[in-house]
């Protein structure tokens, strides 16, 4: 046997036994409410130095299916852990999932209680409904003088479960 039939013969075999174990997933669509915790590595042009920033928040989430997909929408807090001041970042964001793909956005307004700046901050990255690894580019939107943390970030995002309940379908009649 040559080695591009051992292959076929391995692929047919794993897609045999992926088949067989579809009928063991639970493929229903669940809502979440969720307490979400994370870490930001904050880089750019802006400052000498990086900075680091963690995060926390609630959010509502919908996700499940076959494929893995669903949204989530919430409000945070960004935190500067060795910002030259103490700063502090209310947001609101949201995000959709597919497979493992995360596309999202967020609007934050980091201050230091002495001046305050806007930003966008769209987001992409890779995850699903208990964590995500994303990069954040930031656009200033306000007050573009006060840059108190960089005009980037990698966050690393982990969810931790507060309620669960599965998504009822809604049957219309006509």
């Amino acid at each position: 046997m040559n080695i591009n039939s051992m292959l076929v013969f391995l692929l047919f075999s794993c897609f045999i036994l992926n088949g067989y174990s579809q009928n063991l997933r639970d493929f229903s669509m669940y809502k979440y409410t969720n307490f979400e915790a994370g870490y930001s590595y904050s880089f750019g042009e802006a400052n000498n130095r990086n900075f680091h920033l963690l995060s926390v928040g609630l959010n509502k989430m919908v996700f499940g299916g076959r494929h893995g997909v669903g949204y989530s929408y919430g409000t945070g807090t960004d935190i500067g852990i060795n910002t030259r001041n103490f700063i502090i970042a209310p947001k609101i964001n949201g995000f959709m999932y597919f497979q493992f793909f995360v596309i999202g956005s967020e609007l934050s307004v980091y201050t230091d209680f002495k001046q305050a700046t806007l930003r966008y901050i769209p987001i992409f990255g890779i995850g699903g409904e208990k964590a995500k690894l994303t990069i954040n580019p930031q656009v200033i939107l306000t007050n573009k003088s006060f840059e108190p943390i960089d005009r980037g970030a990698i966050q690393l995002t982990i969810n931790f479960s507060l309620g669960k309940r599965q998504k009822t379908r809604m049957n219309i009649k006509n």
